[in-house]
């Protein structure tokens, strides 16, 4: 994944990137080591940020990242501006690790499993127990708010049972597997 030349984050999405970058170490151009896991890289690509508020500019600094870095943080920049709209019943809290979606209307949630994790996984939540699970093909943020956007189509506050739709969602949806 390429990171974009240029990216403008929200005031609301501003703190999640602040605490994602907030640990990055500014290096030198030229050094071999990633500025945020500080493991040494033959290919560093080289980030710029920068924080603007009201034409201002509050911080800036160059980072070198390693190629597991750049894709984690291109994955996490790509959520902030995905395409696929949530529905206005649901809210999405943008994170570097899980990505975390909560209907308003009751205890539903859909979280995910980091980008880089080995065992991807997507799972509805009904309070803080699991009812539905499926493992995602492609990035689990995108295949999450393609969930969302299927089951709020369908689901209704007259007594739907959120375990069978969600398992019909992910019937239906190429890019998810009931997971074993």
């Amino acid at each position: 994944m390429r990171l974009p030349d240029t990216a403008f984050v929200c005031d609301g999405c501003r703190p999640e990137v602040v605490e994602l970058t907030r640990h990055w170490q500014p290096r030198e151009p030229g050094t071999d080591a990633c500025g945020f896991c500080d493991r040494p890289a033959d290919e560093t690509g080289v980030v710029a940020l920068a924080s603007i508020v009201d034409d201002r500019v509050v911080s800036q600094g160059t980072y070198p990242l390693c190629r597991g870095c750049e894709d984690v943080f291109a994955t996490f920049l790509g959520d902030l501006h995905a395409s696929v709209d949530l529905p206005a019943s649901w809210t999405h809290t943008p994170s570097a690790t899980a990505a975390v979606f909560d209907r308003t209307d009751d205890d539903l949630r859909v979280e995910t499993t980091p980008p880089t994790d080995s065992d991807p996984r997507l799972r509805l939540l009904a309070g803080s127990d699991p009812i539905v699970e499926a493992v995602p093909r492609g990035p689990p943020r995108e295949r999450a708010r393609e969930f969302v956007a299927a089951f709020e189509a369908f689901y209704t506050d007259d007594g739907d049972d959120p375990r069978t739709l969600g398992a019909a969602v992910v019937d239906g949806h190429p890019g998810l597997r009931a997971a074993p």
